[in-house]
């Protein structure tokens, strides 16, 4: 889809969930980044962290495992790479080294319902299975 906005013109790309789990796990930087001391990220409880493990899947009918390790989760799309999600607040987190953020959200009922992954302008909604 293109359109104008603030007098420049924005092109927006429907992409598969597939395609953007790939391009998130797999992104390699362009060049070599500074050597700097490894993202801690928040401290997040571990009975907040084992809230959002389980079973989730995009509309796609991609699989994503979440689940936790010591004081980090971990994700794994079906198929794919491990990756480490490094908590920017309680519920929203970011991808080891690379350009994608996640986010639990929750029902009325103050369970997690789902998450957001987003990559590069792009937000898939993921389905958490019981």
């Amino acid at each position: 889809m293109i359109w104008l906005r603030s007098r420049s013109w924005m092109l927006s790309m429907r992409l598969p969930a597939r395609f953007l789990l790939a391009a998130a796990m797999s992104a390699a930087p362009l060049h070599a980044a500074p050597q700097t001391a490894p993202d801690q990220g928040v401290l997040i409880s571990q009975d907040t962290l084992d809230g959002y493990t389980g079973r989730y899947v995009t509309p796609d009918k991609l699989a994503l495992r979440v689940w936790r390790e010591g004081n980090v989760l971990k994700l794994q799309p079906e198929g794919g790479s491990t990756t480490t999600l490094i908590a920017d607040s309680e519920t929203t987190f970011h991808t080891d080294g690379q350009a994608a953020r996640v986010e639990f959200a929750f029902d009325a009922a103050d369970r997690v319902s789902h998450l957001l992954l987003v990559q590069g302008g792009a937000t898939v909604k993921a389905l958490r299975q019981q």
